[in-house]
Order: structure tokens, then sequence, then C-alpha cells
């Protein structure tokens, strides 16, 4: 799972999973996000952006 990750959907927030190879990302904006240039959301064609390695402990979970 190293060399795959995870990339969130901005409009639907559902979370796909791809190479770190096929991933096309610019450098994080404002609120850290890195958008993916080339993929597009597989469930409804939105913006992603890359959430971190898959099976790493997401930023977004603080618990």
């Amino acid at each position: 799972m190293a060399d795959t990750m995870e990339c969130m959907c901005q409009e639907c927030g559902i979370s796909s999973y791809f190479q770190v190879t096929d991933l096309s990302y610019d450098e994080p904006g404002p609120g850290g996000r890195r958008l993916v240039q080339n993929l597009f959301c597989p469930q409804c064609g939105g913006q992603l952006f890359v959430v971190g390695r898959a099976g790493d402990e997401p930023t977004y979970r603080t618990g």
C-alpha cells in the first residue's frame, strides 16, 4: 500500500485510491491541500485532493 495514495473528492466526499505514479498534483495551497490535476472523482467527476498515503492516519483525524 506504500505506493498508493488516498484522495478525497471535494464535491461528494468519497475517498479513492490511486497509484502514486498515476497522480499529478500541485503544491499545497491555502489549507494545505494538494489538488490532483490529472484525475477526477470516479463517482461524480469532482476535484480530488490528496489526503495522504493509503493506510496512514489522515491528518483530519485528530482523536
